[in-house]
């Protein structure tokens, strides 16, 4: 898009007003992707693909919109001199073509300019969400293959913590590590992805070496996941064991999330009847079955998949 190199005295009203508009959009710097988060149940929105769409269309927009400005107000030239003026003054001018060019590039430009558009950044939210329903219905291989879809189609990778848990179940450990591993290095204080790093590298390495690689992040705000933190890693593990034991048999969030972790716990350690007990504990739980939370949606899964199923509804009729 040609922009006519003039001085701010040249400009009209709606050149100066469009002008600075430009000169702001390109120094304001766009805000950081964030996730936002309760227990597990989150995600992000696409909201930082869909800024960056929206500033290089603003971007453009001007552009295009200056250079419209600048050839409605030009008057040609009048009398003998029009020719030889005229052909002087234009060439600071865009010209019919120019014109059709900034309109063109203001509305395809920030395609080219963002990696990912507002319209990618929506498809990839909808196939999360549907890798998630289909992970939720037990289907683990088809929701990695969304997840998968999602991050090409724009949704940031290293936010796709769903596609590591699918990985999980899906027995592609090591792909699972690699993705935890990424969301952590973008929140350095998710406290259940260094968790299921752990869980991941367990499996390929041994409980012992897994532990000794787990990644350390920042304070968890919740007292539980304090606990499970502390017990995978090693630290004092007999008082932290006390500590989920005692929360699994009281109620809300902190008995299913105590219940499910000391589940997991046991299954990286080899100790499949206390995993079952656990897990099984989790799924029967108040707040499992009341909360639309998807890890317990994930608890149920494991349950599923572990053949544990039947023994699972017993538990939640006895409840």
């Amino acid at each position: 898009v040609f922009v006519p190199t003039l001085g701010a005295a040249q400009f009209s009203p709606l050149e100066s007003r469009l002008h600075n508009l430009f000169m702001a959009s390109a120094r304001t710097p766009l805000p950081p992707a964030r996730s936002s988060r309760s227990h597990r149940s989150r995600g992000t929105s696409g909201f930082a693909a869909a800024t960056c769409a929206t500033a290089a269309a603003l971007l453009c927009g001007s552009l295009g919109l200056f250079g419209i400005s600048r050839a409605a107000s030009f008057t040609a030239p009048s009398g003998a001199s029009r020719c030889r003026k005229g052909a002087r003054v234009l060439a600071g001018f865009p010209s019919r073509r120019g014109v059709a060019a900034a309109i063109i590039g203001g509305c395809l430009l920030p395609a080219a300019v963002s990696p990912v558009t507002a319209a990618s950044a929506k498809d990839g939210s909808s196939l999360m969400r549907q890798g998630m329903n289909e992970f939720k219905g037990g289907r683990v291989g088809e929701s990695v293959r969304l997840f998968d879809e999602a991050a090409d189609a724009g949704y940031p990778k290293a936010m796709l913590w769903q596609r590591g848990l699918s990985l999980y179940y899906a027995e592609r450990f090591a792909d699972g590590a690699v993705q935890f591993r990424k969301d952590v290095e973008m929140n350095p204080n998710d406290t259940e992805e260094s968790i299921w790093t752990m869980l991941c590298e367990a499996r390929l390495q041994g409980f012992d070496e897994a532990r000794k690689n787990m990644l350390q992040v920042g304070r968890d705000g919740r007292n539980v996941m304090r606990s499970v933190y502390s017990l995978f890693r090693g630290e004092d593990e007999e008082k932290n064991l006390d500590n989920l034991q005692t929360a699994a048999a009281g109620s809300g969030s902190d008995q299913f999330y105590a219940a499910m972790y000391l589940g997991l716990f046991a299954e990286a350690k080899t100790q499949p009847e206390d995993a079952r007990r656990w897990m099984e504990k989790a799924v029967a739980s108040s707040y499992a079955l009341n909360s639309g939370d998807y890890m317990a949606d994930l608890a149920r899964v494991h349950v599923d998949l572990r053949g544990w199923t039947a023994a699972g509804k017993q538990a939640k009729k006895e409840l």
